[in-house]
């Protein structure tokens, strides 16, 4: 009985401490939760708006956890069809084991994709990889997206991107599409367990 005791005191001790260390693993992405704004740009991100002429970056009521999101959407321009573009740029990388996850809505007209893009930069800031994913079908309510990374070796930094693309076959944007972005978060992971070493015992080597 007393030992069944201290293996329940030992769980109860563990899970919160195991817990407590995934929820505190920092974001990367600086108001990745889009509650921040000047004007129509979210703080800490770039966009392909034009300031008093063009928006098609925005925020919009529609959270997934807090007050605001981001919305991109696709409008024509003087006859040129242009796509939100966000991009926060020169994220600093303090691990290699990194995962990526944000929560989406997504309308395409003309089989256009929503994309998120990682682009990795090396110290000297050239282009050593990338990792994208791609949101084809249509979700009116959020989805959750979670990704595993291995960043090159040689990656000191990073730029994520989120936009519409046009469908590839036609390679056209199509006015009135539109993704909603929320909660985009990239963290480290904790490094693997390494299997333990069974010593070998050279009594019995013949």
């Amino acid at each position: 009985m007393k030992r069944w005791m201290i293996v329940i005191a030992l769980i109860l001790f563990v899970v919160p401490v195991v817990v407590t260390a995934q929820t505190q693993q920092r974001n990367l992405v600086k108001n990745g939760e889009f509650e921040n704004f000047s004007g129509d740009t979210p703080v800490s991100w770039e966009t392909s708006n034009i300031p008093g002429t063009l928006t098609v970056v925005s925020s919009t009521p529609l959270g997934y956890r807090g007050t605001r999101a981001v919305k991109c959407e696709v409008k024509e321009f003087y006859g040129t069809k242009i796509a939100g573009f966000i991009c926060q740029k020169d994220i600093l990388l303090t691990g290699r084991d990194l995962q990526l996850s944000l929560r989406y809505l997504f309308h395409s007209v003309g089989k256009d994709a929503a994309v998120v893009i990682v682009c990795f930069l090396n110290a000297a800031g050239s282009t050593i990889g990338t990792v994208d994913e791609y949101f084809r079908e249509d979700k009116s309510e959020f989805e959750p997206f979670v990704k595993d990374i291995t960043a090159p070796d040689a990656a000191s930094r990073c730029h994520v991107r989120l936009t519409i693309l046009s469908d590839p076959e036609s390679d056209t944007l199509h006015p009135g599409s539109y993704a909603v972005f929320d909660d985009v978060k990239l963290v480290v992971l904790p490094p693997k367990a390494q299997p333990a070493v069974q010593p070998v015992d050279t009594s019995k080597v013949q």
